[in-house]
């Protein structure tokens, strides 16, 4: 009987092997990278503070909030808390890190207390008349809560990195200086800051000078990225690898839709929904860098990032907007003030019905990508029928 049970998983087995793959098989060499790899996302990122002091994340569209449940995971990790310490982000104006650093450096408020306080950030942190992502919250909360449990010189320093104006007594001409002005330089004053910001650690007495830099999009790319013509593209990333060659790093988290869906189908076939790793010595790095198509260039993946970090399949992102508390009868005058100033600048995209601003700003909501259909299609493209 065992002799039998044995030949029958024998013939089922050679069986599995003879079968043709159900899958495209341009995408085998990528399937089995993967099947081969087994290192978290988590992971990968704490890995790379072994040989750099800063990491770069490049963030997803601002509103999808899974990536946050990873970067609150690698945050509030030992490792991290204990060799690393700092975060510079890019959704907030730097004006707000008085506010910001008295809250995470609060101990045992209320939740009355502590709702104030994040309401007040979140009204307070951009330059456009009221943020509106769920991420700023969820994340400022989040290190809150997590610098509850440490000590004082092991709580984590966060810092807002964006340009600022004096929100609530700008005027609308002083405002368009500003679009004129500092926002057009955007991405070198960010990286000023931070590269000022971050020399200051490094010379104080602190044993952490380390930190991660969370930036969105192009923001993230290092200094390969140029124009067609050669020219250097300024963003922060590059200004960040520039200033420190040898120790910065930067992570691309998975978005939507590279490689035509073709990634996102490896990584469905290969069951794996939690990964991280370099580009470099990857079929994944030697692809085109289409991320990028405004313009022409030769660029692959391994050019413009240090490696990838998957974390959740399209299908399972969440985009969540809007925050319970954050328009009350007060605050919404102030927003329909803001507003007024932007609209004599030409941008009548900004509600000032009551109802609308609650429901925009003043209501949490949830919801899947817009184009998952599309992004779907594509995936399954790759799967053979």
């Amino acid at each position: 009987m065992k002799i039998f049970s044995v030949l029958v998983v024998c013939i089922i087995a050679i069986i599995s092997c003879n079968e043709a793959p159900n899958y495209d098989e341009e995408i085998s060499e990528y399937v089995v990278f993967l099947k081969n790899n087994n290192k978290p996302a988590k992971e990968y990122i704490l890995d790379l503070f072994e040989k750099n002091d800063i990491v770069i994340l490049c963030e997803r569209y601002h509103s999808e909030n899974t990536q946050y449940k990873l970067i609150m995971d690698v945050v509030s990790d030992s490792r991290f808390i204990k060799n690393v310490g700092n975060v510079f982000f890019e959704t907030a104006m730097r004006s707000i890190n008085p506010e910001l650093n008295d809250l995470v450096r609060s101990e045992n408020l209320s939740e009355n207390e502590l709702q104030k306080k994040l309401l007040s950030i979140q009204r307070n942190s951009d330059y456009y008349p009221l943020w509106e992502p769920y991420n700023l919250y969820y994340q400022n909360k989040g290190v809150y809560k997590i610098n509850q449990s440490l000590p004082e010189d092991e709580k984590i320093n966060i810092y807002a990195a964006d340009i600022a104006i004096k929100q609530d007594s700008v005027t609308a001409d002083q405002l368009r200086d500003f679009w004129d002005g500092d926002a057009d330089n955007r991405d070198r004053l960010m990286a000023e800051f931070i590269i000022d910001k971050f020399e200051q650690i490094k010379k104080s007495g602190t044993k952490r000078k380390k930190a991660l830099v969370i930036m969105n999009y192009r923001h993230a790319y290092n200094k390969n990225f140029q124009e067609s013509n050669g020219d250097m593209i300024y963003n922060v990333g590059a200004f960040l690898f520039d200033k420190y060659p040898k120790t910065t790093a930067n992570v691309l988290i998975n978005s939507i839709i590279i490689q035509k869906g073709k990634w996102d189908a490896a990584f469905e076939i290969a069951k794996k929904d939690d990964l991280g790793f370099d580009f470099k010595n990857s079929p994944f790095g030697k692809d085109h860098f289409d991320m990028w198509s405004f313009t022409e260039h030769d660029n692959n993946y391994q050019d413009i990032f240090t490696g990838f970090a998957y974390y959740k399949s399209p299908k399972e992102f969440e985009l969540i907007d809007g925050v319970e508390g954050l328009i009350d009868s007060s605050f919404i005058k102030t927003y329909k003030s803001r507003v007024e100033k932007w609209q004599l600048l030409g941008d009548d995209s900004y509600p000032l019905n009551d109802d609308e601003i609650y429901k925009m700003y003043g209501t949490k909501t949830t919801r899947s990508l817009d184009e998952i259909d599309s992004v779907s299609t594509l995936i399954n493209r790759w799967m053979k029928k």
